[in-house]
C-alpha cells in the first residue's frame, strides 16, 4: 500500500510539473506569436524606409559620377542627396521572448520540435543581422569622415547662405566618397536582402506557432 500511495504521489506530481510546463510553453508562444507580428511591421516599415534610402543613394552616385561639380545646380543636387545617403535607418526587433526563453534554458520548454528548430533559425538570422548591422554602421562613419571634408556641413544651417560651395574640388577625394558611398550602398542593399529572408522565417513561425498551439 505504502509503494502504491509513493508511486501515485509520484505520477500525480509529474503530472502536475508538465500541466504546469505546458501551460507556460503555451504562454511563451502566445508572447512569441506577439513578437513576431510586430517584427514583421517592422521588417516593413524599414524595408520601405530603406528602398527610398538605396535609391537616394543611387541618384548621389549617378550625380557624383556623370555631373560636373563646377555646376551649382550639381552640388545644390549632392549637398541634398548626400545628408540623404548618410541617413539611413536600421530595425529594431522585439526579442523579449527569445531572450527570456535562453534565459530559461534554452528551448527546452518547446516540446514542438519543427518550432524549436524555426525559433534557432529566426534567432540566427537576428544576430546575423545584427553583424550587418554593425558592418552598416561602421562603412556609414567612414563614408561621413570623407564626406566632412567634402561638404561643408554648414550647408544644413538654417541661415546658411545656400551656396553650395565644396570644401575640395579634388577629383581624388571626390573619388574616394564615392567608393564609400557606393561601400554603404551595397551593404544597405545585403541588408534588405536579408531582411526579407527573415521576414519569411517570422511568417512561417507565425503559421507553425497557431497551428501547433492553436492560438489566433
Amino acid at each position: 500500500m505504502l509503494f502504491l500511495a509513493v508511486t501515485l504521489g509520484f505520477f500525480v506530481e509529474n503530472q502536475r510539473e508538465h500541466f504546469i510546463e505546458h501551460k507556460r510553453e503555451k504562454q511563451y508562444m502566445q508572447s512569441m506569436l506577439e513578437d513576431l507580428i510586430q517584427d514583421t511591421l517592422e521588417i516593413n516599415r524599414v524595408s520601405l524606409l530603406s528602398t527610398t534610402h538605396i535609391n537616394d543613394i543611387d541618384t548621389f552616385l549617378n550625380t557624383l559620377l556623370l555631373a560636373s561639380v563646377e555646376d551649382p545646380g550639381t552640388r545644390r543636387k549632392l549637398y541634398h542627396f548626400m545628408a540623404a545617403s548618410m541617413a539611413g535607418e536600421l530595425a529594431v526587433f522585439s526579442q523579449r521572448t527569445l531572450s527570456q526563453l535562453k534565459n530559461a534554458g534554452g528551448l527546452r520548454l518547446v516540446r514542438k520540435k519543427e518550432v524549436a528548430d524555426l525559433i534557432s533559425l529566426h534567432d540566427s538570422r537576428l544576430q546575423y543581422l545584427g553583424v550587418i548591422s554593425k558592418s552598416l554602421d561602421e562603412a556609414t562613419t567612414d563614408a561621413t569622415r570623407v564626406g566632412t571634408e567634402i561638404f561643408d556641413l554648414n550647408y544644413y544651417r538654417l541661415n546658411h547662405d545656400r551656396k553650395y560651395e565644396l570644401i575640395t574640388y579634388d577629383p581624388k577625394m571626390l573619388k574616394k566618397f564615392f567608393n564609400w558611398a557606393n561601400i554603404v550602398q551595397n551593404v544597405f542593399y545585403y541588408y534588405n536582402d536579408h531582411l526579407q529572408k527573415e521576414k519569411q522565417v517570422a511568417i512561417q513561425l507565425i503559421q507553425l506557432i497557431k497551428k501547433e498551439y492553436h492560438l489566433k
